[in-house]
């Protein structure tokens, strides 16, 4: 029988090998992952460093974690993300070590969460993190939106993760939102977060008409319809208040 092994590194401690064995894993599982994304994600990450785990298996890499520094309401924060288990490795633990190298890795008092797939769902669930929310899209206009989500983006967060081509600034009622058109043309957007004009002025404006969509952890009749798109919350501690919604979707990912 294999044994499953982990080595678990801070972002600041990486080596040109570690890096290439996570890059073979995610890229192996999920393709993309270019390295200038991989780069701007965990390299030139505005909060700090993040903490990256590679498992392997009869010493080749299998497996593929992180604990993405995405600080949520000036607290220290860390989001599992970029989870990739190569198949011939799975439901061999590989997710549970994951979880037990990289929550020893992480200062107390940190804010620990994810947004997992529908596949990987239910072994978060397994392993004890608990369900912040639930979102789905729906269409609402922004008044409804800053009742739900008041927390601003600011312009350094922005600048270092919003970015592609599918990207732009709306103006309503005299507010700056960035919407994103999710590469495809179709009759609506879907709102990002809130900014500041200066914000905003770094993006073309959209200039279509289109609804104005956006996640929301209420529990609508539309929602009821869409549930098998819901977006997950899940997390290591509870719920932590009031929560950016845009910390946990990938407006940042390659486009």
């Amino acid at each position: 029988m294999s044994t499953i092994k982990f080595d678990c590194r801070w972002t600041s401690e990486v080596d040109d090998q570690f890096v290439k064995d996570w890059t073979y894993v995610v890229r192996s599982v999920f393709g993309g992952f270019s390295d200038g994304f991989i780069k701007r994600k965990y390299f030139e990450n505005i909060y700090g460093p993040s903490v990256m785990v590679v498992a392997y298996m009869d010493n080749q890499p299998v497996g593929a974690d992180a604990l993405w520094r995405n600080d949520v309401n000036c607290q220290e924060a860390y989001q599992s993300d970029d989870t990739a288990v190569i198949e011939n490795a799975r439901k061999k633990g590989v997710m549970t070590g994951f979880t037990k190298v990289e929550l020893s890795k992480i200062p107390s008092g940190s804010y620990i969460y994810g947004s997992p797939n529908g596949q990987s769902y239910w072994g978060y669930k397994k392993m004890g993190w608990n369900e912040i929310a639930m979102y789905s899209a729906i269409y609402s206009g922004p008044k409804r939106y800053a009742e739900e989500y008041p927390q601003k983006m600011s312009k350094e967060y922005a600048q270092w993760w919003i970015v592609g081509t599918d990207k732009y600034y709306i103006k309503r009622f005299g507010h700056y939102y960035l919407v994103s058109t999710g590469g495809c043309r179709s009759f609506y957007v879907l709102l990002i977060a809130e900014v500041d004009a200066d914000t905003a002025l770094m993006y073309p404006r959209f200039r279509k008409l289109a609804l104005l969509i956006y996640r929301s952890y209420k529990k609508t009749w539309l929602w009821r319809l869409r549930r098998k798109e819901s977006m997950h919350h899940i997390s290591w501690q509870d719920d932590p208040g009031v929560f950016p919604y845009w910390k946990l979707d990938g407006y940042g990912e390659e486009s």
